[in-house]
């Protein structure tokens, strides 16, 4: 029985390489696209194709817009709060709220797994890790880019090889 794995998924090479090294290694693979903004309708459509095209079983899009106003951004706005007085802290914010819907979405279906794209370089990977810990300790957690470390020539050939 293949493993039921929510990968959260943005369609660019770090998550489209995910999906297919997560198929390959018998896992059922589910993404999810947490749109809080920075995708256009014919943007989230491409999202949605190649999520098909590599073979993710489902595809599901998530408008998380006004919930990321909602609950995050009106504070740190109201507060002016700043990175070095000068960097809105949208970013951070905006990762916490997708790393949250991620999890709803896993455990309404319920996935057994959860999987991101993030690199071991930046504060992309804690932010998904914790709260994917926290909120669903129960599921594993699944880090192909940050794990096998591949380069992003390697990552492309590893496509262009499956077609």
């Amino acid at each position: 029985m293949k493993t039921k794995t929510l990968l959260a998924f943005s369609g660019g090479l770090d998550t489209s390489y995910c999906v297919l090294w997560l198929r390959e290694q018998g896992r059922e693979v589910h993404t999810v696209t947490v749109n809080t903004g920075g995708f256009d309708p014919d943007e989230l459509g491409r999202i949605e194709k190649l999520a098909h095209d590599l073979g993710a079983t489902t595809h599901t899009t998530i408008d998380a817009r006004e919930e990321l106003f909602r609950d995050y951004l009106r504070f740190l706005i109201a507060g002016n709060v700043l990175r070095g007085g000068l960097y809105p802290l949208s970013v951070s914010a905006e990762r916490v709220c997708q790393a949250r819907r991620v999890v709803s979405h896993a455990l309404e279906s319920s996935a057994e797994a959860l999987a991101h794209g993030s690199t071991g370089a930046g504060n992309d990977q804690v932010r998904f890790d914790v709260a994917f810990r926290v909120l669903a300790p129960q599921l594993e957690i699944v880090t192909p880019i940050r794990d096998l470390a591949p380069s992003r020539a390697d990552e492309r050939k590893f496509l262009a090889d499956r077609g």
